[in-house]
């Protein structure tokens, strides 16, 4: 063996093995990439495993001619839960790094990184950045600017986090094992992050490495995906209530600020209802947003009413443009703190757009769940 090859060696043997691991449906070809740039990493101690359910053939085939890839196929989708806990099975690192099927690392220090990091803490979170230059993209930066803030605050100032996004994150294996794996709910990544703020699990936010995460490919996509986040939520929220708010209580400092980060929404939506009394569009929102939970074809209308009242109200009063200076800027920082560029232009309409569209989502979610007890959304395998 030459002295190079003992070298590579002896550091592999001295760092902590990785898995790397990614579930998929069908797969594309930003998986293959994905794929191609985990194995050219040069961290030494290295599994890529990837679960791969429905697959198109040619996916199929393509990744299994890739040279140390560990490919798990299920001919039926068993959902990526199942997914997940096959993984876990088949793999033996002592820290997974869990990757959705669509997103790319582009930093050939990637694993280095988060093993670097996860030294000394139980769970972390990977930075994510938005790319894309549609409207729909630059919305949806502008929200993950507020995500992968939330996070930083929750590890700076609490050490652990109520939520992880499960896009991109690290977890020790023995943590994850003694949590008894994956929970199979809607919000498997919002269970276990729960999971580990009840357990003291110590908890950091990695930014010195990234991954690339793309928004959806229209609007259509966008709301599809929000309505099963919104039941996911729902019935995260009904299901761990008490834990929750204690959680809150014991850090009102730090999850209520990184709550009206992430919705600032719900503050304007606060400020429309408390400030003015106009009781028939009160009264008529509601409706709509009770009835929104039932048809989705409602919701359009229910975000039409509330964009045009607080447009209203823009106009004619102080609150809101205090409060859309406040985000405003509370956006800038947060982008500057993360090394992101700013879309404070943008702002505006995220604010009293978008977030509108996603409160209302949100809201006719929290009904269908808490009243109607409606749990299942279309297309999505537990």
């Amino acid at each position: 063996m030459s002295a190079e090859s003992l070298a590579v060696v002896t550091h592999a043997a001295q760092v902590p093995r990785d898995s790397i691991i990614i579930p998929a449906y069908r797969g594309d070809s930003r998986l293959i990439e994905l794929a191609k740039r985990v194995l050219a990493d040069p961290y030494p101690a290295k599994e890529l495993v990837i679960v791969l359910d429905e697959p198109l053939a040619s996916v199929a085939q393509q990744l299994a001619e890739l040279q140390g890839c560990k490919l798990l196929i299920s001919p039926v989708r068993m959902g990526k839960v199942r997914a997940l806990n096959r993984a876990l099975k088949e793999s033996k690192g002592d820290i997974l790094i869990l990757l959705d099927d669509d997103v790319l690392i582009e930093d050939e220090g990637f694993i280095s990184k988060i093993a670097n990091s996860m030294k000394r803490y139980d769970l972390a979170d990977i930075k994510k950045v938005i790319v894309g230059d549609s409207l729909l993209a630059k919305l949806v930066y502008i929200e993950y600017v507020a995500v992968n803030f939330a996070s930083k605050l929750m590890a700076k100032y609490a050490g652990r986090t109520l939520a992880i996004n499960g896009a991109a994150f690290a977890i020790k294996r023995e943590v994850l094992e003694k949590l008894g794996g994956f929970p199979a709910t809607l919000t498997e990544d919002f269970d276990l992050g729960l999971k580990c703020f009840i357990s003291g699990c110590s908890f950091t936010y990695i930014e010195e490495t990234h991954v690339l995460n793309f928004p959806p490919d229209s609007w259509g996509e966008w709301l599809k995906q929000r309505k099963r986040w919104a039941v996911g939520v729902a019935d995260w929220l009904r299901r761990n209530f008490h834990a929750i708010l204690t959680a809150v209580v014991a850090a009102p400092h730090i999850i209520i600020p990184s709550l009206l980060l992430l919705v600032p929404s719900i503050a304007t939506f606060a400020l429309t209802l408390a400030l003015y009394n106009f009781s028939v569009y009160k009264a008529l929102l509601l409706a709509l947003l009770l009835l929104a939970s039932a048809v989705s074809q409602v919701i359009p209308v229910a975000t039409a009413l509330t964009v045009n009242v607080q447009l209203l109200y823009l106009v004619t009063t102080t609150p809101l443009l205090v409060a859309l200076a406040v985000f405003a800027l509370w956006h800038a920082a947060a982008s500057r703190s993360l090394g992101l560029r700013s879309r404070v232009l943008y702002y505006p309409l995220y604010l009293f757009v978008y977030q509108t569209l996603w409160l209302v989502i949100l809201l006719a979610g929290f009904f269908r769940v808490i009243v109607f007890r409606k749990t299942s959304v279309d297309d999505w395998v537990v």
